[in-house]
């Protein structure tokens, strides 16, 4: 590729990262994929927190600085690392001489020997990346000041135990607890009511066991009080108890986890988790309750540190109340 060209593109490319950070700070969130952009409800134009106008068309969006002006569409999957040479020739706008270009018809002439040589391919919707390179998605974009130690809500791996995690499990419980209700007032169950008592039961408690091993992979008292801003360390007081309590029947319960999650080959695991003694329905209660009241917290001083920091990006307070509000109406 012509290096004229390359150096073009990285710095276009470097420009729609940083301006998608800007409107992330900005309380605009990122798209799983062009088609998510163009059907959401952000106001088609509007401006950021640093007083640059934007406006949103199709699949992306115009961003005018007094530098000038980033236009950028997003892919099918949320590639935002992705351009053409329209958007190119607009990027360098009175600065072609800055990479060496004498005119716009020249920039599209590189980008024409560049896709004929296959060292930019084609994406989609008429864009294009380099080849060789990762892509790079909208959701993934970093927009936390450099010495913030909170990840953005998407990179937050405790927020993922949470809510793919912990969140499966909670539903099962509450699904099974709603089962187990009915079978103590009436008696008995039917058996398609049956079936789904097994299901929520033993899937809430395989959901719990994954829990727990993604809370003890990430070492959760260290990460609060090593790699979160200093007033998460007062959550070691709702994590040390999981700690304390995964040790007594975790290993069991992971064993039972397996019977559920992969092809049962006996029932010695079943058993030896329920074995009559051993009480660990009443402890896995127990361990439930103690994982919620943890990602209670943790999740209100998450919302806490990104109104301090004005991350609007990943507050979702408001987003809630507002979701609410156009319900009502």
């Amino acid at each position: 590729m012509d290096a004229r060209l390359a150096k073009l593109i990285h710095d276009y490319q470097k420009a729609v990262e940083s301006t998608l950070a800007l409107m992330r700070r900005s309380g605009i969130s990122m798209p799983c994929g062009s088609s998510q952009w163009i059907e959401s409800d952000i106001p088609g134009s509007g401006r950021l927190i640093d007083g640059s106008e934007y406006y949103k068309h199709g699949a992306g969006c115009g961003v005018c600085f007094s530098s000038g002006t980033i236009d950028f569409d997003f892919g099918a999957q949320g590639e935002c690392n992705v351009f053409d040479a329209w958007r190119l020739v607009v990027f360098s706008k009175n600065r072609l001489l800055e990479y060496g270009f004498l005119s716009d018809s020249e920039v599209y002439k590189c980008f024409d020997e560049a896709v004929g040589e296959s060292t930019l391919l084609p994406l989609d919707f008429d864009l294009y990346y380099v080849a060789g390179t990762p892509r790079l998605y909208a959701t993934d974009v970093e927009f936390r000041d450099h010495d913030d130690l909170l990840p953005n809500r998407n990179h937050d791996p405790v927020l993922t135990l949470y809510a793919h995690y912990f969140l499966a499990a909670d539903l099962m419980r509450k699904n099974y607890e709603k089962l187990n209700g009915k079978w103590s007032k009436d008696g008995g169950l039917n058996q398609d009511e049956g079936v789904d008592f097994r299901i929520y039961f033993s899937s809430w408690l395989g959901f719990l066991a994954v829990t727990c091993e993604g809370f003890k992979g990430l070492s959760v008292r260290v990460l609060l009080t090593q790699n979160r801003p200093k007033m998460f360390a007062d959550l070691t007081v709702f994590a040390d108890p999981i700690g304390r309590l995964m040790k007594q029947h975790a290993d069991t319960l992971r064993e039972f986890r397996n019977t559920v999650f992969h092809l049962r080959e006996s029932l010695a695991a079943a058993r030896s988790f329920f074995a009559p003694d051993a009480n660990r329905l009443s402890w896995s209660i127990e361990l439930h309750d103690a994982f919620e009241r943890f990602f209670r917290e943790y999740r209100v001083l998450c919302e806490v540190h990104y109104l301090l920091h004005e991350r609007k990006g990943d507050i979702t307070l408001f987003k809630k109340q507002k979701r609410k509000k156009l319900k009502s109406n």
